[in-house]
């Protein structure tokens, strides 16, 4: 991204009709060990959006996103299935608990605080912003009960110099529990910018036990201008058949994040 120039910048900022925008994600995640990075490519023209995932696992479920609207919703893509789907948001639960577990909700906390001094990224003044949250579940299985401790702290750099709306998809933090994740949405509606970096950090614990820490990279860079994109590079093609994806013999639903 370094080296933009000042109308490139001004273009971005405008969100102008006659250029679309393209730029590439590379998203990290570790748990136990570092996981090969997805890399991602978007083109965002006006209100329209395409996401193809430029190197890809198997199995998974999709390479390409697209929407109309800026990323309120979204249909994901198969290709080499030829299927296709609405993404949206799984049902809220106590993060990844089974259902069949009666869990009560304790002690939770959000905030979102802003840190100074951010050096700036790829050339980009930028803010940074640190988003945490603290709960704890206490777990009922079979007659057995036991408290766990969750916390998630994500550090998001964003900048004024780059359009918002050009994020896709649109940036959101949530834990998997309703009441939480509605205070999460409220508190980080306020964030402005793009974001061009964010690190999330996600703890579980049982009382007496380890942590297990799952921690989650997204950057963004090589922002620039392209030429208008033709309708049907945002268009679903024909013959493709509607079809939840299937991984590991169970219908699953991928969150947006």
């Amino acid at each position: 991204m370094k080296g933009l120039h000042a109308p490139l910048i001004l273009l971005l900022m405008a969100g102008s009709a006659q250029a679309a925008v393209t730029y590439r994600t590379t998203i990290t995640t570790r748990i136990w060990v570092t996981r090969p990075p997805t890399v991602q490519r978007i083109v965002a023209d006006g209100d329209r959006r395409r996401l193809i995932v430029e190197h890809q696992g198997e199995p998974f479920e999709y390479d390409v996103l697209l929407s109309a609207d800026g990323g309120r919703s979204i249909t994901a893509l198969n290709t080499p299935l030829h299927t296709w789907y609405a993404l949206s948001k799984p049902p809220a639960t106590a993060t990844r608990l089974p259902p069949s577990m009666r869990v009560e909700i304790r002690d939770a906390k959000t905030e979102v605080t802003e840190e100074g001094g951010a050096e700036p990224i790829a050339g980009y003044p930028v803010r940074k912003f640190v988003v945490h949250v603290s709960y704890t579940t206490r777990e009922t299985f079979g007659g057995t009960s036991a408290n766990r401790v969750h916390t998630m702290t994500a550090l998001v750099w964003t900048t004024d110099k780059l359009d918002r709306a050009l994020a896709f998809p649109p940036l959101t933090l949530t834990v998997g529990v309703e009441s939480i994740d509605a205070d999460l949405v409220r508190k980080t509606a306020s964030v402005p910018g793009f974001p061009l970096r964010v690190i999330a950090t996600v703890s579980r614990a049982y009382e007496g036990g380890p942590p297990v820490v799952e921690m989650k990279t997204k950057e963004v860079d090589d922002v620039r201008a392209i030429p208008a994109a033709p309708e049907s590079l945002f268009v679903r093609p024909e013959g493709y058949v509607n079809q939840e994806p299937i991984i590991g013999g169970v219908v699953k639903t991928t969150p947006v994040n």
